[in-house]
């Protein structure tokens, strides 16, 4: 019973594995790192959508710097009932005996209004720039690193095909000769309970891929595109994180993080906005002029007139101390900001030196020996020159070892990436 329901559980995971490979991404394309670069450029919504919001806000300027409109209003008598005049009811009466009003008024802002509303809009045009690219930041980190997992992830599952296809071939080798009852049945299913251990590793690995492949097709606005990664280089000798001084990318840090940026732009818009609320306490004149005429005593009355109010009650004394909060909070904020730009490099610097410590001690040259190993292990057990026990633990360290380094370059080149990612600049080339 136990062979049979691992036999049916390895064809539901070969299934399910090949639903993954066939179904979910109907077309390829194989890429570099610089030529998703360039797709991710042209096609990405999100960082399209911010470059909207860019233009927006820059718009918002033209529209700070244009006049307030001239106010024109006429009117005329709906009804003239004046009997002495017109011996009876007239209806729009457009004769000398009828009133009709002419009026023209202009606002004029006061206290640099203007010029602080040009300011304002200025400096959110400048934050949305800085938001752009800080989002820019984000995403390419998400990219290159969703870029490398998935070439390490590819490079697993080969060592995994590798192994299944062995095992599965010595396995159907061996249930010929437990039919012929040369071997036992305790050591068929200890090789067949391994193929499937194998094959739900193997469903797990693919999991993550399919995943990392779903965000890159996300990044690049497609739905069901297979990206093979072209070759990447695996040794990076030249990066040594110790030779580069920590004190210089945190000052390169506060030099190119959007994201400070932004902190800096928020505190200049609040003490802007500060001067804003308190030139809004001053009030603004309405200059007006024109002509009645017959609504006055004075037949045909030209006039000129002026306009404002009496800050008597509201000096806008809520704003501008609501303002004065904001802009305090704003300069917190910006300290918060240095603070964990400089934590964010510290902790990149710290990961990537250990990374290098680990990457160095490890001797690549292990594997190849193992790989030298792995090709005469099948034979030397159909030979019964080893055990099963030994058999597979070799095939295990080989397959340890092969993901270890795998996941040893992945994270060499992550914690490179993450240094670019912490300082907000391609400090170091990947």
């Amino acid at each position: 019973m136990d062979l049979k329901r691992n036999a049916i559980l390895l064809v539901v995971i070969m299934a399910t594995v090949n639903l993954y490979s066939q179904d979910i991404f109907k077309d390829s394309l194989r890429i570099s790192l610089s030529q998703a670069d360039s797709l991710f450029l042209r096609n990405n919504v999100t960082l399209l959508a911010e470059k909207c919001n860019v233009e927006a806000a820059k718009a918002q300027i033209l529209q700070a710097r244009l006049f307030q409109n001239l106010n024109l209003s006429l009117s005329q008598n709906l009804v003239n009932s004046d009997y002495k005049t017109t011996g009876g009811r007239k209806w729009i009466d457009l004769s000398n005996n009828g009133e009709a009003s002419i009026q023209v008024q202009k606002l004029f802002l006061m206290a640099g209004k203007r010029n602080k509303q040009i300011s304002l809009a200025e400096a959110s045009f400048d934050r949305e720039g800085h938001t752009y690219f800080d989002l820019l930041r984000t995403l390419k980190f998400t990219l290159h690193t969703c870029f490398y997992n998935i070439h390490y992830l590819n490079r697993t599952l080969k060592v995994y095909d590798n192994e299944i296809a062995s095992i599965r071939k010595l396995t159907e080798a061996l249930q010929v000769q437990f039919e012929k009852e040369y071997i036992s049945k305790s050591e068929l299913l200890r090789l067949k309970s391994k193929l499937f251990s194998l094959e739900n590793e193997k469903l797990q690995i693919t999991n993550q891929l399919v995943n990392s492949m779903s965000d890159l097709n996300l990044l690049f606005h497609t739905s069901d595109v297979y990206y093979s990664t072209q070759t990447v280089d695996d040794e990076k000798d030249s990066f040594n994180p110790e030779a580069v001084k920590l004190q210089s990318l945190i000052d390169s840090a506060f030099q190119f993080r959007y994201d400070l940026r932004i902190a800096e732009s928020d505190l200049k818009i609040s003490k802007l906005n500060l001067s804003y609320q308190k030139s809004v306490a001053v009030p603004d004149i309405t200059l007006s002029g024109g002509w009645d005429r017959n609504g006055s005593f004075i037949h045909n009355y030209n006039y000129l007139g002026v306009q404002f109010d009496l800050p008597f009650f509201n000096r806008n004394q809520g704003n501008i101390k609501s303002a004065m909060s904001q802009a305090e909070s704003s300069r917190y904020k910006l300290l918060a900001a240095g603070d964990q730009v400089k934590a964010d490099v510290i902790n990149a610097f710290s990961g990537a030196i250990e990374t290098d410590k680990i990457y160095k001690a490890f001797d690549s040259k292990f594997i190849s020996d193992l790989e030298d190993l792995n090709r005469g292990l099948v034979k030397n057990y159909r030979e019964r020159n080893m055990s099963l026990i030994e058999f597979l633990d070799y095939y295990d360290a080989y397959k340890e070892n092969a993901i270890q380094l795998n996941n040893l370059l992945y994270n060499r080149h992550y914690s490179i990436e993450n240094i670019n990612f912490s300082v907000g600049n391609e400090i170091i080339k990947n």
